[in-house]
């Protein structure tokens, strides 16, 4: 989802060494079933995008975890005279296994001079909790909409500390994992109308959107989402990934700045809640999913390698 909103059109050509390709479907990557690829991490985690300094006598790990099921990274595609609904289909994508035979994760060493050596191991010695400051990027499920038209989500609470800035809303039909009728892997644009964050009482954006995908109205949706590069990178001139009939295609994906708030406020606890509206009821087996990006300050002390969450 951030991918969408993140990269550009130069972007979107060098991310297929990753497995990311929004026009063929990776339909060439897997080729005598084998696959590679090189992913950066700053597109996996925010740490890895927004932290720009050196990390001192800090160890690292890093821990994947697999899907319970390998068909959440697989796209089903019919071959000639084959339906994707039809049993034989339904039993061949069963036997589809996903194996890692190697996983390589390589690291960038910084190398001082003396002078700067020494400068570090002042630092070391004086056993003081050093902050690492980033935007946390956490994805929120909503796994069963009920099918009415207008629907109020409770998405999370948090501490003052990890107040939400951005958030990325997409709605998807038939999740991946199942083969289903009508199974897309694109993003579904529910006939919406509508979609509003409240971050406690105050609501994000001030003033409605009064869209309607259905009448191929959608000027301040696709607005938003081209905006979300200018508040979230400091960009003068933004450079979306998706056309605007690409984003109707693909998408939707509902961007919502929050970053402007009161952080003088002081409020025990944050209530995120988001209001969705659409033309019609919201079909059967549809998930909505919300990328909150919120702040986050994580110390740690060089000297005992203690690290801890504030």
């Amino acid at each position: 989802m951030k991918g969408y909103c993140s990269y550009s059109p130069a972007d979107a050509n060098i991310m297929q060494n990753a497995a990311w390709d929004i026009t063929g479907k990776n339909a060439n990557f897997v080729k005598d079933g084998s696959f590679s690829g090189c992913i950066p991490l700053k597109h996996v985690f925010g740490f890895c995008e927004d932290f720009k300094r050196i990390l001192v006598n800090c160890s690292q790990q890093l821990i994947l975890n697999r899907s319970m099921s390998d068909l959440s990274s697989l796209h089903f595609a019919t071959v000639v005279g084959e339906e994707i609904t039809s049993t034989s289909f339904k039993t061949l994508v069963k036997e589809v296994k996903v194996q890692l035979t190697r996983v390589s994760w390589k690291i960038p060493v910084i190398k001082v001079d003396d002078r700067e050596r020494l400068k570090l191991l002042k630092i070391v010695d004086s056993k003081k909790m050093l902050n690492c400051a980033f935007r946390n990027w956490e994805l929120c499920e909503y796994p069963n909409l009920p099918q009415t038209s207008k629907h109020s989500w409770m998405v999370k609470t948090c501490s003052q500390v990890e107040r939400p800035r951005c958030l990325i809303i997409a709605f998807l039909t038939n999740v991946p994992g199942t083969v289903a009728d009508g199974y897309n892997v694109d993003y579904d644009a529910c006939s919406l109308t509508n979609v509003k964050a409240y971050i406690n009482s105050i609501e994000y954006p001030y003033e409605d959107f009064n869209e309607s995908f259905d009448k191929n109205l959608f000027t301040m949706f696709y607005q938003n989402y081209v905006d979300f590069q200018k508040h979230y990178y400091e960009r003068f001139n933004a450079q979306p990934c998706l056309t605007r009939e690409q984003y109707k295609e693909l998408g939707p994906f509902i961007c919502i700045d929050c970053s402007r708030q009161n952080d003088d406020a002081k409020t025990s606890s944050i209530d995120l809640r988001i209001e969705i509206e659409a033309s019609n009821n919201f079909p059967a087996h549809t998930s909505a999913y919300c990328l909150v990006i919120h702040d986050r300050i994580v110390q740690y002390n060089p000297f005992t390698g203690e690290v801890r969450k504030i």
